[in-house]
């Protein structure tokens, strides 16, 4: 698993007493995964969709952090973080199988905080090996 950041003091800069998170994911391996780690960070309430209509559905709960996989089944992950972004969602983590630059670039370009790639080798991208991390 490969992470890319914008930068790495909006990893710690904005700390709420109780972090709050919403994974959409359609792979539940994947989904659970993302899920464990964010608990492991210290994320406690964790809300899971698999389709971007499912994630729709349960947005009034605006969270702190949307973890979304750009390629969902029934949509667009970029254009659904778009949304969360607009209903006031925080902060938003693109996360794809795929190691595409175009997608990386078109997502941080729309405004997401982070891209994670789950399926490329971090040693062809040239970023760190994060102790711990798997898909």
């Amino acid at each position: 698993m490969s992470v890319l950041v914008d930068n790495t003091a909006n990893l710690i800069a904005y700390r709420p007493a109780r972090l709050t998170a919403m994974v959409v994911v359609a792979d539940p391996r994947v989904r659970q995964s993302v899920t464990r780690h964010l608990w492991a960070l210290g994320v406690r309430d964790v809300l899971e969709a698999q389709t971007a209509a499912e994630a729709r559905s349960r947005m009034s709960a605006t969270r702190d952090l949307a973890v979304v996989d750009i390629h969902l089944p029934d949509g667009s992950g970029l254009q659904l973080l778009a949304e969360m972004r607009a209903a006031g969602w925080a902060g938003g983590l693109a996360v794809s199988a795929a190691d595409d630059a175009g997608a990386v670039r078109a997502a941080l370009a729309s405004g997401v905080r982070g891209f994670v790639i789950t399926g490329a080798r971090p040693v062809a991208a040239g970023l760190p090996e994060l102790p711990g991390v798997h898909a």
